[in-house]
């Protein structure tokens, strides 16, 4: 815009340069001159109109840009809070023993898992508690045996990438 700025004022510069130059005789010829002067500034003038109002469109289209940006930004920022959410209560829930994962879904209550662990250690019995839970009638053996089975492959998923190896299928399954 500076550029026609400049223009326009060399276009008038000229002007009066011509008129002062060319003096009162000149009258037709420093008239035509003047006419197409004057032509000049006003295609000037439109054009500048033009360019202020492209640049007032551009302004608006930045704008919109910057809104749908922050809103993109605002989108990923809850994507990536999301993901993270997910990976800790992933985290959790591969850490935790095979009764709490019982007690945590629901399937038992904390008071029966105490009171399995507290008859393993009164009779001696050798059973892993989840299985003295299903002895006890506090859980279906074939519930405990899905249980089971998600909460191995849980395991194994999460050690696989750690590089250990998968537990042993034979443990009591208390933490």
């Amino acid at each position: 815009m500076d550029i026609v700025y400049i223009l326009l004022a060399c276009c008038v510069a000229g002007v009066l340069l011509y008129s002062k130059l060319s003096g009162s005789g000149g009258g037709v010829a420093a008239r035509a001159v003047e006419a197409a002067l004057e032509r000049d500034i006003q295609l000037m003038e439109l054009r500048l109109a033009n360019l202020t109002e492209e640049c007032g469109t551009l302004q608006a289209n930045v704008a919109s840009m910057r809104g749908r940006l922050h809103t993109h930004a605002e989108h990923e920022a809850d994507r990536a809070r999301q993901l993270r959410d997910a990976a800790a209560q992933s985290a959790t829930e591969q850490r935790e023993s095979l009764p709490e994962r019982l007690v945590r879904k629901g399937l038992v209550n904390a008071d029966q898992v105490a009171k399995a662990e507290a008859y393993r250690r009164n009779t001696g019995n050798p059973l892993p508690t989840e299985e003295i839970l299903a002895l006890l009638d506090f859980i279906a053996p074939d519930v405990l045996r899905a249980e089971r089975d998600e909460h191995r492959r849980q395991t194994r998923t999460a050690a696989a990438p750690e590089a250990g190896p998968a537990p042993a299928e034979g443990g009591d399954g208390t933490a």
